[in-house]
């Protein structure tokens, strides 16, 4: 029986070539690691979680795809302040990892929002919730790889929850179910190829129509 710290927040599954929307509480009674540690964090290195955000995954390549709610249906948080008193503190950053044994985690990323170009704040993070929801989402995709089954945890990136707000939201997908960048442009010229053949058949129905009857 696992026996994480305090209960896992969830438990599911992604099925072969699936995806699911992920949420990761980031306030009181959410989710995190356990004592003060330096980001980012290398993988490999093994850290104390509590109330991790568990999904059961299969071997494979996996991708982490930015999003927020409104925007995914599932997505359950826009964006996560990690200090509410301290302005400049907006951004999504949490850490994925393969459980181990208790409530131990083997770290697999350090994600972290594409951070404030400026850097004027404290971690580079943002003044509002708009713009780290901005940044969120223009974000690019992360990427991760399990050589066999395994419990992967979610923990937003800080051991004090109290004084944060709100979560991060993600679509997790295996890597076989986003197409690969010469399919989709393969699948794009298809397509295009399709709507002009379609307009240039409309036309000429046009104009056949307008010529004038013997």
């Amino acid at each position: 029986m696992k026996n994480w710290l305090f209960g896992a927040a969830l438990t599911m599954s992604v099925a072969a070539h699936g995806a699911v929307v992920v949420n990761v509480p980031g306030a009181a009674g959410g989710a995190g690691t356990v004592s003060p540690v330096s980001y980012p964090v290398v993988a490999g290195t093994v850290l104390d979680v509590f109330n991790p955000v568990l999904l059961d995954l299969a071997a494979g390549d996996y991708v982490i795809t930015p999003t927020v709610a409104g925007l995914t249906p599932g997505a359950q948080y826009t964006a996560w302040n990690f200090q509410a008193s301290a302005p400049g503190s907006w951004g999504n950053h949490f850490v994925a990892g393969k459980m181990l044994s208790g409530t131990r985690m083997s770290v697999l990323l350090d994600v972290t929002t594409r951070l404030e170009p400026t850097c004027k704040n404290h971690f580079c993070a943002y003044d509002t919730e708009a713009q780290a929801v901005q940044a969120w989402l223009a974000t690019p995709v992360f990427k991760f790889s399990l050589q066999s089954a395994a419990t992967v945890g979610f923990v937003s990136a800080d051991y004090y929850l109290p004084d944060n707000l709100g979560g991060i939201s993600f679509i997790l997908s295996s890597a076989a179910a986003v197409p690969e960048p010469s399919s989709a442009l393969l699948l794009l010229s298809g397509l295009t190829l399709v709507g002009c053949t379609v307009v240039r058949s409309a036309r000429r129905d046009r104009d056949d129509a307008a010529q004038p009857r013997r």
